[in-house]
């Protein structure tokens, strides 16, 4: 880590020798550092991915305005939608998806997510079993993440999370871990949190070389989160 901090601070001391201004010097490094991080390390997000969503969804939008009984449209918008955190709107357009496109396990885990983080605990359950039933290796156990959101938030029996818990190991990863971890945390469980962070960084190293970048960030955040309880 020295050593990294250290090859930047010269390149710094050379770009401002060249440049003669200190702030295009850190703007240099900072880019440097950012080409660097996107192709080997993950720690920075990906700034450009939020602009993609917003022109996917205005496309959508447009799509669905000329044609407004494609159901695939809709559960495209509403997908990313959920994934960006509008969970009102994005769960309206995949009530609309899931009337057009009925036993669709995809679809039916976004608005499963959706219904959950709106306050329809039940049916967000019900439609996420649902999905399981379709295709149980759905979203590499990422609806058993959302069942354990729900069964927190209505105060079920403990065994249900350990039975959920079981699945979720089949499949971990660091992503999965953190943001278990996240939730126990917003749902005042410490001890599990903490639990669910270690665990993303521990299962770093058992990932493929080649998805350990994409996983990287996460298992970076779950550090700060550990640090910070």
């Amino acid at each position: 880590m020295g050593c990294f901090i250290i090859k930047y601070y010269f390149l710094y001391l050379l770009s401002r020798m060249f440049l003669g201004n200190p702030i295009a010097a850190l703007v240099l490094v900072f880019i440097v550092y950012a080409i660097v991080d996107r192709k080997f390390i993950g720690f920075l997000p990906d700034f450009f991915k939020p602009l993609r969503r917003w022109r996917k969804i205005s496309a959508l939008k447009m799509e669905i305005e000329s044609r407004p009984s494609l159901g695939r449209a809709y559960y495209e918008l509403g997908a990313l939608q959920v994934e960006g955190g509008n969970m009102q709107e994005g769960r309206s357009n995949l009530e609309i998806a899931h009337t057009l496109m009925p036993e669709h396990p995809d679809l039916e885990y976004y608005l499963g997510v959706a219904r959950i983080r709106t306050g329809d605990l039940d049916m967000g359950k019900e439609i996420l079993e649902g999905a399981l039933k379709l295709n149980s290796k759905l979203k590499y156990a990422f609806p058993y993440v959302y069942l354990i959101e729900c069964t927190l938030k209505k105060g079920e029996a403990w065994e249900k999370i350990d039975a959920y818990m079981e699945k979720i190991r089949e499949y971990g990863n660091p992503e999965i871990f953190y943001e278990l971890g996240t939730i126990f945390l917003q749902e005042g469980q410490k001890e599990q949190a903490r639990e669910m962070f270690n665990e993303a960084q521990t299962t770093l190293k058992d990932c493929p070389s080649f998805m350990r970048k994409q996983y990287r960030n996460y298992v970076i955040k779950a550090k700060i989160k550990n640090l910070l309880m």
